[in-house]
């Protein structure tokens, strides 16, 4: 992977920001003063955990060995706590299904896939590399809360460290509702600690000891292509921050992150997370997590 980029820099301010004249790719932004980003932050994560359940359609994109995978669209129920359905909707998948609910099934995540090979239920380790396969994240971080944290965490250590730019790209509409658009520069170079692996610790190991995500430790250390890809006494890199650059839209109304876009240190699209047909605080019970549920094929 390519170390640098060329992204220009820009200001840093800690309350307000002032985004002036600012080129990016082939578009000229005029000059707007932008609120602070984290009281904005901050808001998104408040309102989407006071939500007590919601459905949308997931549209995610994700990048695996620095190919851009399709484009998947994944039903998801979510409720708190920890209460997880996913059912795959769209041609790649189609007919899939997980379900996790934290301390239930042994905290294991209940699954099949699509098509023949939906006649086998499996239940396994959700870190696991069964579980793992074709995904950025484990089951427990779907949603749009773990998604909003991300943006928050970065853009706290991005300010703390006078790193990060933010910029208002204005309002849009986006499937109907008026979303805010707000851009996050992070610095051209990656960063961070070197990391020695120590006989048998795992990528998931290492991720949770930084707090950072498994996946972007990966992308940035050329060589490791899966997460097993790794062996006692091997240096990683292991990023300051999460990505690059990130594109948030903040629905207007009601505030809550609904999609997110990363980009990667050589500003390649790193991955694509859209909530579609949110509908929020729709009473979901028990049974709409419940694998024995008529409706479900476990």
């Amino acid at each position: 992977m390519k170390r640098d980029s060329g992204i220009g820099s820009g200001w840093v301010g800690a309350a307000s920001f002032l985004a002036a004249l600012f080129f990016f790719t082939a578009g000229l932004y005029a000059e707007v003063t932008l609120e602070d980003p984290m009281a904005r932050a901050r808001r998104s994560l408040e309102m989407s955990r006071s939500l007590s359940d919601y459905m949308a359609v997931l549209v995610k994109q994700e990048q695996f060995e620095g190919k851009l995978a399709p484009e998947e669209r994944i039903l998801i129920k979510y409720a708190n706590p920890d209460k997880v359905y996913m059912r795959w909707i769209g041609k790649i998948n189609k007919g899939q299904e997980a379900l996790y609910v934290k301390g239930q099934n042994e905290d294991r995540l209940k699954a099949h896939k699509g098509g023949f090979l939906g006649l086998v239920t499996v239940n396994v380790d959700p870190t696991g590399k069964m579980a793992m396969e074709g995904q950025h994240h484990p089951i427990f971080h779907a949603g749009i809360e773990f998604t909003t944290e991300v943006v928050l965490h970065d853009l706290e250590k991005g300010l703390k460290n006078e790193e990060v730019q933010v910029f208002d790209r204005g309002t849009m509409i986006l499937d109907g509702r008026e979303v805010m658009t707000v851009e996050a520069v992070f610095p051209e170079k990656i960063s961070g600690v070197v990391h020695a692996v120590k006989k048998g610790e795992t990528l998931w190991d290492i991720a949770a000891l930084y707090h950072q995500d498994m996946y972007v430790i990966l992308s940035a250390n050329e060589g490791v292509k899966k997460p097993n890809d790794i062996k006692a006494g091997q240096s990683l890199l292991i990023p300051e921050y999460y990505c690059r650059r990130s594109m948030s839209y903040f629905d207007v109304a009601t505030e809550l992150l609904l999609k997110i876009e990363n980009y990667d240190w050589d500003n390649h699209l790193y991955e694509v997370y859209h909530y579609r047909d949110l509908k929020f605080n729709v009473g979901l019970s028990g049974e709409d997590f419940n694998p024995e549920n008529k409706k479900y094929k476990f």
